[in-house]
């Protein structure tokens, strides 16, 4: 597999330990349970710093648009889909982030607006990978030459350094200290 889409499912990997962390707050939230509005924030954080700032910034500015200048039929169909996803992917944290200001203010609409942002924040979001790893990557393997591929990891090196020296292991360790605080597994990765 060409090593950018690896690195790509390695990401998913990690953003699907967020996805789990943002469903046990949801599940505590659904049975009335209070949630720390600092731990919705942290997992705020992430979502828009890695997932958004660094990953979808990859697939978009690179895979995305490399795939799209390919065909026609590719950017209106998957690549639309997917970027559509990561729109919606924005505004739902968007909304997230009213629901935890909400929560801070002690106003009970909070916690409800957050429930249902991140039901359909992960919802979504689960679907979106695996579309990703069974559509679009293989399609992007029939199609990316060495010359794309090469293309594809200089300007994913770009992104990582503009999300800045670390930002992988920061991030990691964030989701770590994420898991412990909501008794997610994985906390010992």
């Amino acid at each position: 597999m060409v090593a950018a889409l690896e690195d790509l499912k390695h990401e998913h990997r990690l953003i699907e330990r967020v996805l789990a962390i943002l469903e046990r707050a949801t599940q505590q939230l659904e049975r009335g349970e209070e949630v720390a509005p600092g731990t919705l924030s942290q997992a705020l954080t992430f979502v828009r710093g890695f997932a958004d700032g660094c990953h979808h910034a990859k697939e978009e500015r690179a895979l995305f648009a490399l795939l799209a200048a390919k065909s026609p039929n590719i950017e209106g169909g998957p690549v639309r889909v997917l970027t559509a996803d990561h729109e919606a992917g924005r505004k739902l944290m968007g909304d997230l982030e009213r629901a935890i200001d909400a929560m801070r203010q002690g106003r009970p609409e909070g916690a409800l607006e957050a429930r249902k942002a991140l039901t359909t924040y992960t919802h979504m979001l689960r679907r979106h990978i695996a579309k990703e790893e069974e559509i679009l990557f293989p399609l992007s393997e029939g199609l990316l030459t060495a010359e794309d591929a090469k293309e594809l990891e200089e300007q994913f090196e770009r992104v990582e350094e503009e999300t800045g020296a670390g930002a992988h292991e920061r991030y990691e360790a964030l989701v770590r200290e994420l898991e412990a605080s909501v008794g997610v597994g994985g906390a010992t990765h």
